[in-house]
Order: structure tokens, then sequence, then C-alpha cells
């Protein structure tokens, strides 16, 4: 899915109350209750194994967890990470906290994670939202600045990290933006033109007096 595809598609769902998740939570699920274990491989050809399941306690939350290798996982012993997320919100699933322990960081871990997410979401119609930008630690706004338009919202991290505007995104953003400040103008102007509308026509055509 393209970046303009992706924040199309999300701004959509941000203003979309009608949102079936019933259908969505049931099309993930299948895929956790077919497939609860997977193994994920980095961009340098790493491994790692992944449980992925729904919590049904009070938070309701989705849960990945992390393990160096397949006999950790199925002992379900020894993760090194995890992803928790809310469940779908108007088609966005929100990551809540995020974690891969400090000696298994900087293997691409969190990229092979997400990019698998994303994937799982999208099969129920839904779309990754990151953790709120001012939560993320600098390693996590790295990974997120380059995949997310998201965050095209957020500088600070972007300003003291030195990183490059992402332009693709940001000219999404101000497409947005321009469009939502010519709406005002434009509806002004509409009202504007109907009400010397109505002025002509109770000049041509006066209203009826009463006898």
């Amino acid at each position: 899915m393209s970046p303009a595809t992706q924040y199309e598609r999300l701004m959509a769902l941000r203003s979309d109350s009608s949102f079936d998740v019933v259908t969505c939570e049931a099309a993930i699920n299948s895929q956790f209750e077919a497939n609860p274990l997977i193994k994920i491989e980095t961009e340098s050809e790493n491994t790692f194994f992944v449980r992925r399941r729904f919590i049904d306690d009070q938070e309701r939350l989705i849960a990945y967890c992390v393990f160096a290798d397949e006999t950790s996982a199925l002992a379900r012993e020894g993760s090194i990470g995890h992803c928790k997320l809310c469940r779908p919100v108007n088609g966005i699933v929100t990551i809540v906290d995020a974690q891969v322990n400090e000696d298994y960081r900087r293997k691409g871990i969190a990229t092979a994670v997400y990019d698998c997410i994303a994937s799982d979401m999208a099969r129920g119609g839904a779309l990754l939202w990151p953790v709120a930008p001012e939560k993320m630690t600098d390693p996590e706004f790295r990974v997120w600045w380059r995949r997310s338009p998201a965050l095209v919202f957020y500088y600070p991290h972007r300003k003291r990290l030195g990183l490059e505007p992402r332009r693709e995104f940001e000219a999404l953003l101000n497409e947005e933006l321009a469009q939502k400040g010519l709406r005002a103008p434009m509806t002004r102007i509409l009202r504007g033109k109907l009400a010397h509308l109505r002025q002509w026509l109770s000049s041509k055509f006066p209203p009826a007096r009463d006898n």
C-alpha cells in the first residue's frame, strides 16, 4: 500500500464510525487461531518466532510476543520482546506498548514485527497506527519515521535526531490542510451567492400581500 493510499484510507477511517469492528476482529482472530505461532525474518535474514493472540481481560488488547527460537516460543518462556495493541477503533489499531530486550535491539526485530502486524491487521480491513510519538523512544521513532505518514504531525523527535523530512508524507498533509482551508471560503462564497439570489428573486417576484 503506497503512502498516498495509506494516508487517504487513514483519514477516511478516522471519520468513519460505521466501521464493522466485529467482522474485523473475527477476520484477525481467525488468523491467530489457525496460526498462533509464526516465524518472522529480519532484513538481515535472522529468524525469530512470534506468538499472537487476543487478550480478553479488562483492557481487551491484541498481543504479539517475540521469542529468539522455536523451542522458547512453544514453551512460552523467555520472551525477548512484545507489542500490545488496542483493538480496532474506526478501523485503526493503535500500539499501546512495545518493547525489545536490550540485547536484541538494532537487529531489525521491531521492523519485522510491525510489518507482520500491519499485514495481519490489513487482512481484517484495519490499519496500524504507532504509539503516541511523545511516548516513543528514539529507536522507535526512527523506525516509524521511515514507515508511517502518521508522524508528519509530530516534529520534536525529528529535529532533535536530525532526520530529513518525509516529503511525500508532508505533501499529503499540506494537500489535506489546503483542502480544509478551501472548504470554509468556498462555503462563504456559496452562501453569499445564495443570499444575492434570494434578494434578486425577492425584487422580481415580491411576496403576495394579504388583502
